[in-house]
């Protein structure tokens, strides 16, 4: 049943207040015309404002039963639009107060619309500060639309909702510099947030259940900070436009958190979590950093086109696969990877000149598979994978500085042509590290330890003859070398190329010449034999099938130095030190103050006054010894003291005979104030504390002094 009442007792669902932006704008350029409505084409319920402040209008007799049931029909479903109604002129409309501060000629900026009673909405028109005062339930096309630039709009902690088929908050295309911020929940609708327009910002909203999008952009610049997104059905946000601007937002059990088909994205400080995919991208240069994604049912992180980028100080716990990517050009480093599912993987790319570096990968089934041609992976810590730590199938890759610890098979396998193996470590594998005879590899500078079955597992391709270089690693293994091809017809070089060069080998000696072949007790070949001030033997080690390492490293025999001096001279360094041999070490002669070196001594010979000697390229042990002699006349004081401890009255004698340079006269300080000018005092101390002892001697040429620190103890009584 229809009811009437004055307009001011009208109770809509949503309350702005309006701060528009602008003055001096004519009426003629923004009035909104005011269509002639026939009222027999639409419900009982609706709105028409007429400008008159106490209209009396019909409203829909079950306004409640609309709210709690948004799927009865209406027949209207109308879009909001600038010619639904203009509130000109009024400050209040039922509980809707508008407080505009700079009003355009048509008052507030906005415009309400309820044709039914039941389905509110606004339409924007105008520049301004919009905040929202209550929440509403809709079935209109679009919640609110805003269709003008240099709009804020504030939901100021309200919730607006639909019918999963409709949009919460539509802006509109050509708009520009649109803020949204501080809604408690845009919610239930088919598009919660659908964006057209460029330099969009949403700050602090919460935004969930939606059916296709929480947020949807398709403008330039679009901005998002600080928002909740979560349970939607497809995606958390869905973006278009290039240059998209995400951070410290949290995306939580959406189907997708972020689905990107934007160039530039910057995705900063995100958390994801319990999304499907936490992230996908297909545009290029992405920007991925200092992000948290946790749970994801396929993956963290998707790159599943586009061309270079930085994905970089993620963290990813407990993916399905923590982040792949087929994007060429593309960086992946300092990532932090923990607990994919046994079958899956921490990295895996496809695409041709991707590095990856620098990151953290644990208890995982692959740690790092790139099969891409040109890839560098350098530097990672792998620990605990099952498979493999690094898989790289790709021509012309590089493995560099990796550590791989605790892998149930392969530490690393390396299948491409032209791979490059070096400074990688590799610690409790069933194979260390796997490559194939078909193709030319180099691997050098590496350490592969204690493995449950090969050092190096070479695969059997057939006619692969072997090419490539294997020297300078450290192999200790039970058995270092296998596989399943003939090793007779194998072309490995397993000693430098060059021959011995000189340099810092895998061992630390000062030789890159062959391998050094250890076991896991320590107890290996290079273990057992006689040590060398070179470091490598001159008896070559037999690899496998009659093949030779020619110079195996060894233990290397470290250089021994003694250097010394007499009572007037200093060396530096000093005392008995052992030095790497074929190195160079200096030491510095001089003399104590007011004597002089007469002499340094080097393998007993005199090598006269000098203040350095460098021994160069050692090979043996060396001595060295300064010889210094007081100068002639300078005095050099030194004294003793008859007792040092005692209770009070404590005497003590002193002594100063030992002095050298003839001193004809002394002063002495006790530490409690009294002084003496006597070769050898005797003094008494009264009272307990410690004492410092001071004497200066001097001759008619020079002079000199002692200190004895804390020389003297006095006691209360018997210690």
């Amino acid at each position: 049943m229809n009811s009437k009442f004055s307009f001011s007792s009208i109770v809509p669902l949503l309350i702005l207040v309006v701060f528009v932006a602008g003055t001096g704008i004519s009426t003629a350029d923004t009035a909104i015309s005011i269509p002639v409505i026939n009222t027999s084409t639409l419900l009982s319920s609706h709105i028409f404002v007429t400008g008159t402040e106490n209209s009396t209008i019909p409203v829909f007799s079950d306004y409640n039963t609309a709210i709690e049931n948004p799927d009865l029909p209406n027949d209207l479903n109308p879009v909001v639009s600038s010619g639904s109604f203009a509130d000109t002129g009024l400050e209040t409309m039922g509980s809707a107060v508008l407080v505009p501060i700079t009003p355009t000629p048509e008052g507030s900026g906005y415009s309400y619309f309820n044709t039914t009673g039941t389905d509110p909405g606004y339409y924007i028109s105008s520049p301004g500060t919009y905040i929202l005062q209550e929440g509403f339930t809709t079935t209109n096309s679009s919640a609110i639309k805003i269709d003008a630039s240099d709009v804020v709009l504030d939901g100021n902690a309200q919730s607006i909702s639909g019918t999963l088929k409709n949009t919460g908050v539509s802006i509109e295309s050509g708009r520009t510099n649109i803020s949204l911020k501080n809604f408690g929940d845009i919610k239930q609708f088919y598009y919660g947030i659908k964006s057209v327009g460029n330099q969009v910002n949403l700050v602090n909203n919460s935004i969930s259940d939606n059916m296709y999008g929480c947020a949807n952009s398709y403008g330039l610049n679009f901005v998002m900070s600080h928002n909740t997104l979560k349970n939607q059905s497809f995606a958390g946000v869905i973006l278009y436009g290039e240059s998209p601007q995400l951070t410290e937002n949290t995306f939580n059990k959406n189907g997708y958190g972020l689905q990107s088909y934007s160039h530039n994205l910057s995705l900063v400080k995100n958390i994801f979590a319990d999304n499907r995919y936490g992230v996908t991208n297909s545009g290029k240069y992405p920007k991925i950093r200092e992000n948290t994604i946790l749970r994801s049912l396929l993956y963290g992180v998707y790159l599943s086109s586009g061309e270079g980028g930085v994905c970089s100080d993620n963290f990813f716990g407990h993916n399905e696969n923590a982040l792949g990517s087929n994007v060429p050009n593309i960086t992946i480093s300092n990532n932090t990877i923990s607990y994919t599912s046994l079958y899956k993987y921490g990295i895996y790319s496809t695409a041709k000149n991707v590095t990856i570096s620098d990151n953290t990968i644990s208890n995982s089934g692959f740690g790092i598979i790139l099969s891409g041609a040109d890839g560098r992976v350098t530097h990672n810590s792998l620990y605990t994978c099952y498979f493999s730590g690094i898989s790289l199938a790709g021509d012309r890759g590089k493995t560099i500085g990796n550590t791989i610890r605790d892998t149930s098979g392969e530490g690393a396998v390396c299948f491409g042509a032209n791979t490059t193996i070096i400074n990688n470590i590799i610690t409790n594998a069933t194979n260390g590290l796997g490559i194939t005879d078909s193709y030319n590899t180099t691997m050098t500078g590496n350490q592969i330890n204690r493995t449950k079955e090969y050092g190096i597992w070479i695969r059997s391709v057939e006619g692969g003859t072997g090419e490539g270089v294997i020297y300078n690693n450290y192999l200790g293994s039970q058995t270092n070398l296998g596989g399943d091809g003939n090793f007779n017809s194998y072309h490995y070089a397993w000693t430098n190329p060059s021959g011995p060069q000189r340099g810092t080998n895998v061992v630390g000696g000062p030789f890159i010449a062959g391998n050094y072949w250890s076991n896991a007790d320590g107890t290996g070949w290079s273990d057992l034999k006689t040590p060398n001030v070179s470091g490598y033997s001159t008896t070559p080690y037999e690899v496998l099938g009659g093949k030779y390492d020619t110079a195996p490293l060894i233990q290397q025999t470290p250089v021994m130095i003694n250097s010394s001096a007499n009572e007037w001279g200093i060396v530096v360094p000093y005392g008995n030190n052992s030095y790497q041999s074929y190195t160079n070490q200096t030491f510095i002669t001089e003399a104590k103050p007011g004597a002089d070196i007469t002499d340094v001594v080097v393998d007993s010979h005199s090598q006269g006054n000098v203040s350095n000697w460098t021994f160069s390229q050692l090979t043996e042990d060396h001595m060295i010894h300064a010889v210094g002699n007081a100068t002639p006349g300078q005095v050099h004081v030194f004294f003793n003291a008859s007792t040092r401890y005692g209770e009070k009255p404590l005497t003590v004698s002193f002594s100063s005979g030992q002095s050298f340079g003839s001193p004809t006269s002394w002063y002495w300080q006790f530490g409690d104030g009294v002084t003496n000018t006597t070769q050898n005092p005797v003094h008494t101390y009264e009272t307990p504390g410690i004492y410092t002892v001071t004497l200066r001697a001097l001759n008619n040429q020079t002079s000199g002094y002692a200190v004895w620190n804390n020389c003297i103890t006095v006691t209360d009584g018997p210690f």
